[in-house]
């Protein structure tokens, strides 16, 4: 997703690493790690909600300290942070992330072009204490 390549994560992993195309590289393990797995979708959908409920924003803190800790893990799976970088920012696994967000939002009732929607989809999550949850805050 456009914005799962914003503040967040870009600026988590550009702190450390130079970006770049790394092509020839196997994401596997990280598309199979279930830690990273989780967070780049618990992200993917704190984002779709911001996106779509005016109420709801991101915790842009909480969340560059999360990108931190997950580019952390992701280099004890052996990648660089140029990397972990290039699988953050590849247009695939964001489009992968938010082909599995939207109908995990569409199952809790959410609907394209209803904010209220959303928004209730993003309360639940924040009353709930999920990954996604803890990165939103009602304005």
């Amino acid at each position: 997703m456009t914005k799962l390549r914003t503040f967040a994560f870009t600026t988590a992993f550009i702190a450390t690493a130079a970006t770049g195309a790394a092509s020839s590289v196997d994401y596997a393990a990280l598309r199979d790690d279930s830690r990273m797995h989780n967070e780049l979708l618990g992200a993917s959908i704190a984002y779709l909600i911001d996106e779509n409920c005016p109420t709801l924003k991101l915790r842009k803190f909480r969340l560059l300290n999360k990108a931190f800790s997950l580019r952390k893990h992701a280099i004890t799976l052996g990648y660089s942070s140029k990397e972990v970088m290039a699988y953050v920012e590849s247009k695939t696994e964001q489009n992968r992330f938010r082909a599995i967000a939207e109908p995990i939002l569409a199952k809790r009732g959410a609907k394209p072009g209803d904010e209220d929607s959303y928004c209730a989809v993003g309360r639940a999550e924040i009353k709930q204490g999920s990954f996604a949850g803890s990165l939103l805050y009602e304005s």
